[in-house]
């Protein structure tokens, strides 16, 4: 068991000794996220299992699962994911559940390995020749705000993962760390509990904004064209990451988030 954040554990002990509505806003920031490796398949592979309990788990939230395997195709995958939602509506939410959901998921995937891959073929086409006029999903966008960000490792990971995930919108590096990502909300959600997940001094959700929209017109919400790492900086050489802050609200103004000046840094 790995948990991403040992903090977390420490602010829960500490609201626990005092739980005041102060102390909710102080201590009650992050949710408990970790991970769990099972064992799973004839040759007893391991799959990893990610679980995020929000603050009101179980009773008025759904524990968040994810699996993250290379054992099984991406039809068995969506699949999983389909079952394992409805496994989780279906449990009785007066009492903690995390361990039957992984006893099931192991059985679940054992079973899932063995079947054929053309078994789901079907699936697969089903849900591409669904009316995606009518289907609605939800849009999201996150202004996630750093203390800072200088690794180039953390840089290259942050643009890979939102790249991957089809988000569009933008990296800050330096000192603070801004980013913007907008798409799907199941992948904006999906984002944001891998990189927060790389250890950081600081970092905090800023503002989120959210639409319901058709399929089809999903892309029309979206201000930026693509994920691109921007600088902002007079001196593109320059390695102590000052932000050229006239360039950076030009920018905003420009892909009409002027507003977010405001939200990030108090400017009216």
């Amino acid at each position: 068991m790995h948990i991403f954040d040992p903090g977390v554990i420490s602010d829960f002990n500490e609201f626990l000794q005092n739980p005041t509505n102060e102390n909710v806003m102080m201590y009650l920031k992050a949710h408990l996220d970790y991970s769990i490796k099972l064992q799973c398949g004839r040759q007893n592979d391991k799959i990893e299992i990610r679980i995020e309990l929000p603050h009101m788990y179980p009773l008025l939230e759904n524990a968040i699962v994810i699996v993250h395997t290379p054992l099984l195709t991406k039809n068995k995958e969506i699949y999983l994911k389909k079952e394992l939602e409805l496994y989780i509506e279906s449990m009785d939410k007066t009492e903690t559940y995390i361990y039957q959901v992984l006893s099931w998921l192991q059985d679940y995937i054992d079973d899932l390995i063995q079947k054929k891959a053309s078994e789901f073929e079907v699936i697969s086409t089903t849900t591409t020749t669904t009316n995606h006029e009518e289907e609605m999903l939800d849009f999201e966008r996150l202004w996630i705000y750093s203390h800072h960000i200088k690794s180039k490792t953390k840089r290259q990971e942050i643009v890979k993962e939102a790249r991957n995930l089809e988000l569009s919108g933008f990296s800050r590096p330096g000192k603070p760390g801004i980013i913007c990502v907008e798409g799907t909300k199941e992948n904006t959600q999906e984002f944001w509990r891998t990189i927060r997940a790389y250890g950081w001094q600081k970092i905090s959700l800023c503002k989120i904004e959210s639409a319901r929209k058709p399929r089809d017109k999903l892309d029309k919400l979206r201000r930026f064209e693509g994920f691109k790492e921007q600088l902002f900086c007079d001196d593109i050489e320059s390695n102590d990451g000052v932000m050229n802050m006239a360039l950076f609200l030009k920018y905003l103004e420009n892909h009409n988030s002027g507003y977010m000046k405001k939200e990030l840094f108090g400017l009216e």
